[in-house]
């Protein structure tokens, strides 16, 4: 089917359903408007990730978690990279946010218990340690690679990525 044909039918479709709903509002005695906007879909584009909002709901019911603890998993949040990557050191993290290395550290130390930000060692240098976020928690990037992210942690790292796991 041509591309003019499957936008009329598009077409066709959403007038059939602002149809109905005028229908519905008379049948209920309300004068409904519906504004259609149609759209020609020119490419497939993979389904979206929506991971932030769930994971939203359960850190907000972290009684345990300090303020300075969500500081610095928010602080992370806007530090991250395309798939998660988040380069930074203690010291960085406690000068730009005010607070102690201590405060720090045990945030990071919170929030890697819970799975929620990830340490790996650098591939190349055994001194540094790199973070990501958890894939469960949010996603910067294509969602396609998202799959592929948690797959290769899973295997290759030997991580537990389900959040909030520990008792």
């Amino acid at each position: 089917m041509n591309k003019d044909k499957k936008y009329k039918k598009l077409t066709d479709y959403s007038e059939y359903i602002s149809e109905g709903m005028v229908e519905v509002g008379k049948d209920n005695e309300m004068n409904v408007q519906v504004t259609n906007i149609v759209k020609a879909r020119t490419g497939k584009m993979p389904d979206s990730v929506f991971v932030l909002q769930s994971f939203a709901r359960k850190v907000s019911y972290q009684k345990n978690y300090s303020a300075n603890t969500f500081r610095v998993l928010l602080y992370f949040f806007g530090l991250s990279e395309y798939e998660n990557f988040v380069s930074i050191d203690v010291k960085t993290i406690s000068e730009f946010l005010d607070i102690s290395e201590l405060s720090v550290k045990r945030a990071t130390k919170q929030l890697t218990e819970d799975n929620i930000i990830l340490k790996i060692e650098h591939p190349t240098d055994k001194r540094r340690i790199d973070y990501f976020l958890n894939p469960d928690s949010c996603w910067r990037g294509k969602s396609l690679n998202r799959d592929k992210a948690i797959d290769k942690l899973k295997k290759k790292n030997k991580l537990q990525l389900e959040l909030f796991t520990r008792e």
